[in-house]
């Protein structure tokens, strides 16, 4: 159990505040909006300080004097700086800052703060990876690259309905990849040899690098015409760095109905189409050309325009389309809709956090949009006591799954009588219940 500081308690605090305490960490969150501090007391199981996590008094009466990280996340990057610098001063071990201005991260030794957290910067990464995949709804690398967990839904196409996944496994080759986990009906499951898959289940498939393919014929996914332009709906500072990266690979278009913003990107971008219109009237999508070889990124700063634009987007029959959506209500809607890929600030930040707060070999730690379920990757050191130890003789929790293993540069998907040894980096997928227990297994 780690003491950890969070200040602002925004979407993305709030849910690491959540997270965080129901894994038992001893979480104490700053905020300063009385309504979010009684919607935080009513639900959270942490003490909540009302104050300025810039103060020092607010950040004494938060134990910042014994703490083992304090998080700070507010939409201020002075606020967030400034906490961070007292708190390290007063004791605290560790300090992650949420700054996206890039002439402020210059001044980060300064400060002594130990990583900086940059949502839009980690959106841009995941969905230039979608980009390079139509269908697949996300992409997340293990192992420097090496091992790819894979989510997509189940089509009709798919060779994996209506068998046991233990039937399965002569299509691409047995040590070739893994359904790691499946979400149906909004409940997460991890995967075993006796799961029967169904069209529109949400899966996660583990697969070696060169074998991407075989996890997207696995789904059902019929290939579909590359895509050479790009909407993205909303003129935010999101939308302007991801503009900055496709601009040489795609043709580029931003639209939105901000005139400021509008003019703020195109000044500044040449090289990319800027439209002032409303992106939620299909005419105006019409009038930029959508077609089958576009993809439709919505990353406006308003949830419900995202959404609105991604399904006037479907309907005109975009083949691609991603859409950020913050709101955890607005998430648990989608589940059942046809927006499949969706982009969460508060996911991509908490995935820059876990790790730091899981045991030290622990490498990395993911979660997920659409499942509890989540993936660590785990070192395993001298002295472990599972070493020389086969999978199957492990007594592992029945929701975990020894999903991939990089040993010696070479990458695996192991089966149960694979024996562990020293330096073997582990993919394991499991619900949050049984983290501790993992930890204590292979840390």
């Amino acid at each position: 159990m780690k003491k950890i500081i969070i200040i602002g308690a925004g979407e993305v605090g709030s849910f690491l505040a959540s997270k965080l305490s129901s894994e038992q960490h001893d979480v104490t969150v700053i905020e300063q909006n009385n309504f979010k501090v009684e919607e935080l007391n009513s639900t959270l199981d942490a003490l909540v300080v009302t104050g300025n996590g810039g103060s020092p008094t607010s950040l004494i009466e938060a134990g910042a004097e014994t703490a083992d990280l304090i998080i700070a996340v507010t939409n201020d990057e002075n606020v967030n700086m400034l906490s961070c610098y007292l708190a390290k001063n007063m004791g605290t071990k560790k300090s992650f800052a949420r700054v996206q201005d890039t002439s402020l991260k210059n001044e980060l030794a300064d400060l002594n703060i130990d990583k900086i957290i940059d949502p839009s910067q980690s959106a841009c990464d995941e969905i230039e990876k979608l980009l390079s995949r139509v269908g697949v709804y996300d992409i997340h690398e293990f192992s420097n690259g090496k091992i790819l967990s894979i989510g997509g839904v189940i089509t009709k196409e798919s060779p994996l309905i209506g068998k046991k996944l233990l039937d399965n496994h002569e299509f691409g080759g047995r040590e070739n990849w893994l359904v790691a986990a499946f979400v149906r009906n909004g409940e997460s499951f991890i995967a075993n040899g006796d799961t029967v898959l169904k069209e529109e289940d949400h899966v996660k498939i583990v697969v070696k690098a060169e074998n991407i393919q075989t996890a997207t014929s696995l789904m059902g996914i019929v290939a579909t015409d590359e895509i050479s332009k790009v909407v993205i709906v909303g003129a935010s500072r999101s939308s302007e760095l991801l503009a900055q990266r496709l601009y040489k690979n795609y043709e580029v278009v931003v639209i939105d109905d901000n005139e400021k913003d509008c003019n703020r990107i195109a000044e500044n971008n040449s090289h990319v189409i800027v439209v002032h219109n409303d992106p939620r009237d299909p005419q105006n999508l019409i009038d930029i050309g959508v077609d089958s070889n576009t993809a439709i990124v919505a990353l406006s700063k308003s949830d419900s325009k995202n959404i609105v634009c991604s399904l006037v987007g479907n309907a005109l029959g975009v083949p691609e389309i991603i859409t950020r959506v913050n709101r955890i209500d607005y998430m648990e809607l989608l589940k059942d809709s046809s927006i499949q890929a969706t982009i969460s600030t508060r996911i991509t930040a908490a995935n820059s956090i876990l790790q730091d707060v899981r045991s030290d070999q622990v490498k990395s730690a993911l979660t997920f949009e659409d499942t509890e379920v989540e993936a660590l990757e785990i070192l395993i050191s001298d002295g472990c006591h599972v070493l020389n130890q086969a999978i199957s003789e492990l007594e592992l929790p029945e929701n975990c799954l020894v999903a991939g293993v990089t040993r010696r540069q070479k990458t695996f998907i192991p089966s149960g009588n694979w024996k562990f040894a020293n330096g073997d980096r582990l993919i394991v997928f499991t619900l949050p219940e049984s983290i501790e227990d993992i930890e204590k297994t292979f840390c």
